[in-house]
C-alpha cells in the first residue's frame, strides 16, 4: 500500500517543483476517482519532496481507471491543432485572454469593489496566462505534442498511473527508468522516450541560454525524457504564475514563478494560489520590482484570507497561527527576456517570504491583513516608468527577506520622496506607513547586541524616543507654512541616516535638529496660541538623554533608522501605543500629527 511519494530534486530550477505538482495532481485525481480520501500533504525535505497521503492508494482500482487530461492542449491564433482529436476540449488562449481583459477592466471600473451579479463578467481562468505564454513563446506546439503523446497511450492509462505511483513510492535514483520497466512489464508497450526540452520547462537545459542576442528565430532545443516533461507541463499549466512584465515602452518580458511548498495541504495550496491568480493577481505593467513586491504582498493576503475563513472551524490553531514561510518557503522563477520575435532566459531567481508576518492570535490575523493593505497602498503608487525603480527595488529587498535593515534602507529613500511630494501642491499626497503597522512589524524582529537578543519594542516604546520621533514628524510630514504655520525641513532623513554609523556624529546631528526645532517652537508657539491653532510638541533634555541611552545600549544605526521610520509615519494622533506614554505637556494643546 502506497502512502508516500518521493520526488528527487534533479534540475535545480522550478522544473523540480512543477514536476512534483504534476505528479501530485495525478495522485489527487486517482484518490478521488477511486472514492478514497484525497487529502495530501506537500513536504519539502531538502533534496526531495515528500507527498504524504492520508489514505493509501489502492493500485488495483487505479489500474481500471480510464484516461483523463492532466492538462489541456492549448490553441492560440496560429496554433496548428490538426493532430488534436476534434472531441478534445482545447484551452483557447484568445478567448480566455479576452475574458481576463474584460474582468480586469470591470474590476478597475469598480475600483476593486467587485459585486458578483448577472451583469458582472465572469472571472478569468486561473491558468489563463500560463496558456498565453505558451503561444507567445511559440511553445504551444511542444506543449500539445507532450499532450498528444500522453493521449496516444490512453488505452493503458491505468497501467501508467500504477507504474508512476509504484516507482515514485520507492527511493530509487532512476525513477523514470523504473516507470518505463513497470509499464512495459504490465502492457508490453513502451512509453514515449524523448521530447524537446524547451526553455519554459527546463530553463537551464536549452542551447543558447546565455547568449546576449539571438542569431535566429530557430533554436534547436535539447531532448530529454518525455515522462519528466509531461509531468512538468501539467504542473506548470495548472499551478504556475505567468505574467508579461513591462520593461520599457512597448517592450514586454515574461516572468514565470511557482510557489515552493514547505509543509502545506494540497487543497490549501491550490485554493490560495487560485484566489491569487484569479482575483488578486500582481500587476506586470509597472516593472519587475513592483511585480515581485505585489506578488509577495498579494500572496500573503490570500494566505491570511484563507486562515481567517478557517479560524472558526479549525480545531488545531497550530495549523493557522504560524509565520507565512512555515507553510511555503519562497517563489522560484525564471525571467524570459524579449529578443525581438523570440525570448531568451535572462534570469533564474527566487523570492523569499516575509517571516515577520507571524500572527499569534485571531485578532492578529486581521491586524496583519491591515498591514498588508497598507504596504500595497504605498507600493501601488510607485512605478518604474515614473522613475521609482530604486524605491521599488529597495522595497522588494525588504519584503522578500526577513531583515528589517532592508526596510530602513527603503524608508530613508521613501522619506525623501514623501517630503518632496508633500511640497508639490500639484502632486497627489503620498501614502504613509502607520504607527500601528510599524509596531506590529518590529514586534517580530529581534536585534543582537553584545551576544544578547534584544526586543525592538525596548526602543519603540521608550517615551523619549516617541517624543523625538513625533517632533521629526511635526517638522517634516506634518508641516507647511500655509497649512500649519511653520516651515517644513527637507533632507532630515538623509542627514540622520548618513551619520548613523557613528554614535558621536549621530548624536551631534540629532542634537542639532532638536536645537533647531526648539528655536522654531519658541518663535511660532505664542503666535499659534493666539490664533488658537494646534501647537507642536516640545521635546526636553530628558528625551534626548533617553535616546542617547538607547544609542549606548542598541547602537546608533538601529535607533537612527527607527527614528526615521516612526518620524515619517502617520497616525500620531490616534496611535494607541503612543497614547499610553506621556506624549503631551500639561495644559498644552499639541498638534494631531496624521
Amino acid at each position: 500500500m502506497i502512502k508516500q511519494l518521493f520526488v528527487t530534486k534533479k534540475f535545480g530550477t522550478y522544473a523540480d517543483t512543477f514536476l512534483m505538482l504534476g505528479l501530485v495532481q495525478l495522485a489527487e485525481y486517482v484518490l478521488k476517482a477511486t472514492h478514497q480520501k484525497s487529502a495530501i500533504q506537500l513536504l519539502d525535505q531538502g533534496t526531495r519532496y515528500c507527498l504524504q497521503l492520508k489514505q493509501p492508494i489502492n493500485l488495483e482500482l487505479v489500474a481500471k481507471l480510464n484516461y483523463t487530461n492532466s492538462f489541456p492542449p492549448v490553441k492560440g491564433q496560429k496554433t496548428d491543432i490538426s493532430k488534436i482529436p476534434q472531441e478534445t476540449d482545447t484551452f483557447n488562449t484568445v478567448e480566455e485572454s479576452e475574458r481576463r481583459k474584460l474582468y480586469r477592466n470591470y474590476v478597475f471600473e469598480q475600483r476593486g469593489k467587485v459585486e458578483f451579479n448577472e451583469d458582472a463578467p465572469k472571472p478569468p481562468h486561473p491558468s489563463t496566462q500560463n496558456g498565453v505564454i505558451l503561444t507567445s513563446m511559440r511553445h504551444d506546439r511542444n506543449h500539445n505534442e507532450l499532450w498528444y503523446l500522453g493521449w496516444q497511450i490512453k488505452d493503458h492509462y491505468g497501467a501508467l498511473l500504477v507504474a508512476l505511483f509504484t516507482a515514485f513510492s520507492q527511493e530509487t535514483e532512476d525513477v523514470n527508468n523504473l516507470v518505463n520497466e513497470l509499464f512495459a512489464e504490465a502492457t508490453g508497450q513502451k512509453l514515449p522516450e524523448t521530447a524537446s526540452a524547451v526553455k519554459i520547462y527546463l530553463p537551464t537545459s536549452v542551447q543558447g541560454v546565455n547568449r546576449v542576442k539571438a542569431d535566429s528565430n530557430k533554436v534547436d532545443s535539447q531532448k530529454t525524457d518525455w515522462l519528466s516533461l509531461w509531468l512538468i507541463a501539467g504542473g506548470l499549466f495548472q499551478f504556475g504564475i505567468s505574467e508579461r512584465i513591462k520593461i520599457a515602452e512597448r517592450v514586454f518580458d515574461w516572468r514565470v514563478v511557482v510557489l515552493e511548498p514547505q509543509d502545506i495541504q494540497l487543497t490549501k495550496y491550490r485554493e490560495v494560489l487560485n484566489q491569487l491568480r484569479q482575483f488578486n493577481p500582481p500587476s506586470g505593467g509597472h516593472g519587475i520590482a513592483r511585480f515581485d513586491s505585489e506578488l509577495i504582498l498579494r500572496f500573503c493576503q490570500e494566505l491570511l484570507n484563507y486562515h481567517q475563513t478557517q479560524a472558526d472551524t479549525e480545531v488545531d490553531e497550530f495549523e493557522l497561527l504560524q509565520p507565512v514561510n512555515h507553510f511555503v518557503s519562497n517563489f522560484i522563477g525564471t525571467h524570459f527576456g524579449s529578443k525581438g520575435q523570440v525570448y531568451g532566459v535572462k534570469e533564474v531567481f527566487s523570492l523569499g517570504l516575509p517571516g515577520w508576518i507571524s500572527p499569534k492570535n485571531h485578532q492578529e490575523l486581521t491586524d496583519y491583513h491591515n498591514v498588508l493593505n497598507e504596504h500595497l497602498s504605498v507600493i501601488t503608487t510607485l512605478s518604474a516608468e515614473e522613475g521609482h525603480s530604486e524605491l521599488l527595488a529597495a522595497y522588494r529587498d525588504f519584503i522578500t527577506g526577513t531583515n528589517l535593515i532592508n526596510f530602513f534602507r527603503f524608508q530613508v529613500i521613501y522619506a525623501d520622496y514623501v517630503v518632496k511630494r508633500l511640497a508639490d501642491p500639484k502632486a497627489r499626497p503620498p501614502r504613509l506607513f502607520s504607527l500601528n503597522g510599524l509596531n506590529l512589524m518590529v514586534k517580530n524582529f529581534k536585534h543582537r547586541q553584545n551576544d544578547q537578543e534584544l526586543n525592538l519594542t525596548d526602543i519603540t516604546e521608550n517615551p523619549g524616543f516617541l517624543r523625538i520621533a513625533k517632533a521629526i514628524n511635526s517638522a517634516t510630514v506634518y508641516a507647511g507654512k500655509d497649512e500649519h504655520g511653520w516651515d517644513r525641513i527637507y533632507g532630515l532623513a538623509q542627514r540622520l541616516s548618513s551619520q548613523a554609523g557613528s554614535k558621536k556624529d549621530f548624536i551631534i546631528e540629532l542634537s542639532a535638529f532638536i536645537a533647531s526645532y526648539e528655536n522654531e517652537n519658541l518663535r511660532i508657539d505664542e503666535e499659534l496660541k493666539k490664533k488658537g491653532k494646534p501647537r507642536r510638541i516640545w521635546t526636553t533634555k530628558d528625551d534626548l538623554d533617553r535616546v542617547i541611552n538607547l544609542i549606548e545600549n542598541h547602537g546608533s544605526s538601529l535607533v537612527a533608522n527607527l527614528l526615521i521610520a516612526y518620524g515619517y509615519a502617520k497616525g500620531w494622533g490616534k496611535s494607541k501605543e503612543a497614547n499610553k506614554t506621556d506624549l503631551t505637556i500639561e495644559s498644552e494643546t499639541e498638534v494631531d500629527n496624521e
